[in-house]
């Protein structure tokens, strides 16, 4: 039973794959399948203000833009380095406690309540009596 499950979940992920690859290199007039960097939200306006940070390893200063929620882009903060071989400042926060969700028309996060929806339909739904092929529909629309 499951060697028969197993050849099914790969053809199914076959399947899966087959639908969501991008075309070949050579078939450049469609549009890709998926659009890189695709996201639900606006980008935060400016206030036209900046948060500056003085790095103490180099003592140099570094300009982070405000946006009118009060937020910074964490991608603005690769700025801050130390020399050429350094990649930028990376952020770690477990559990993602103090950051900020976008306006998203995919998921809904509340950690304070415990919620957690993926299109609308609460997560535990989802893992406890949805199949593969619902929740691979939901990843795909």
């Amino acid at each position: 039973m499951s060697t028969v499950r197993s050849a099914l979940s790969e053809r199914l992920l076959a399947i899966l794959g087959a639908h969501l690859a991008a075309p070949p290199p050579s078939d450049l007039s469609s549009p890709p399948i998926i659009e890189p960097w695709c996201v639900s939200a606006q980008t935060a306006a400016s206030l036209g203000v900046s948060l500056t940070i003085v790095d103490e390893r180099t003592d140099k200063k570094c300009h982070v833009p405000v946006s009118a929620e009060g937020t910074v882009k964490v991608v603005d903060l690769k700025k801050i380095t130390t020399g050429k071989d350094d990649k930028g400042l990376k952020m770690y926060h477990p559990g993602y406690l103090n950051t900020a969700p976008v306006h998203s028309s995919i998921s809904y996060i509340d950690g304070d309540q415990g919620i957690l929806r993926y299109r609308d339909y609460p997560i535990e739904e989802l893992s406890e009596s949805s199949t593969f092929l619902e929740v691979a529909y939901l990843l795909s629309k």
